[in-house]
């Protein structure tokens, strides 16, 4: 785990920066001449001390070193860069909780740190004329919108399903995580639900109709209704398994009734 602290941008400087990223790639700049890892403030500086320009060269040079050589044309490429850059970030930085938590921070790695690797993924479209960064993948909450900073999610999705991912064949899908962390805030609070929840998936949606995002869409809405007042922290791991388990099987036991 990281023993400095990662720089962190205000709101303010963080959509500021956003402006800028757009207005010089719509005018020709290279998503590597946004890279900036020189320029470190922080909205706290008496947080602790903070990393250095070379530290953080040292974590640019790491991650980027390990995500390449996907075809973001295509769902299986987006999703194999995915989960490999949420490995590299959790692996490479691995930022001590209170980093991990505070939005500015996400807002630094993406807007001066990783702008390429998020441009790669998310990046964004002309408009009379003139190019727009989606703000929520790239700032994320402390734009005003959705917590859905793309390497946020990243390093979270790997951090919480790591095994679980790279055990899944094809590869889970963003929409797929998306209904297990950050939609659901009665499965999502409780990490072995979480992790019970999309091995689930992965055993039984490809076979289901719609195939397994239509099945996370239905099993997590069940979950999320089943779960709202129950007291998870009581349950066994056991316990857990077993209650997704039934609630998985009582969705797979309807359909083959019905002929579905």
């Amino acid at each position: 785990m990281s023993s400095v602290l990662i720089p962190r941008l205000r709101a303010g400087e963080a959509i500021q920066l956003l402006a800028d990223h757009a207005r010089r790639l719509g005018e020709g700049a290279t998503p590597e001449y946004l890279v900036d890892t020189t320029h470190i403030t922080t909205s706290d500086p008496a947080a602790g001390p903070l990393a250095p320009a070379a530290q953080i060269d040292a974590w640019r040079d790491g991650v980027v070193a390990r995500v390449s050589g996907f075809d973001l044309t295509t769902k299986a490429g987006r999703d194999g860069y995915g989960m490999t850059l949420g490995k590299a970030l959790a692996e490479v930085i691995n930022p001590i909780p209170s980093d991990a938590a505070h939005d500015g921070v996400w807002s630094f790695l993406s807007l001066r740190v990783f702008p390429d690797l998020v441009y790669a993924r998310w990046p964004g479209e002309t408009i009379v004329g003139e190019l727009r960064l989606p703000a929520d993948r790239w700032i994320g909450s402390q734009a005003g919108n959705r917590d859905r900073n793309y390497l946020k999610l990243a390093w979270r999705r790997w951090t919480v399903l790591g095994d679980v991912m790279e055990s899944a064949d094809p590869l889970m899908g963003e929409a797929e995580f998306g209904r297990l962390l950050e939609d659901r805030a009665s499965v999502a609070r409780d990490r072995r639900l979480v992790r019970e929840a999309a091995a689930v998936v992965v055993k039984y949606g490809a076979d289901q109709p719609g195939g397994r995002s239509e099945f996370a869409r239905k099993f997590m809405n069940l979950l999320s209704a089943r779960t709202g007042s129950m007291l998870l922290d009581i349950l066994t791991d056991d316990e857990i398994h077993d209650f997704v388990e039934e609630e998985a099987s009582s969705i797979v036991r309807r359909r083959a009734r019905r002929g579905v």
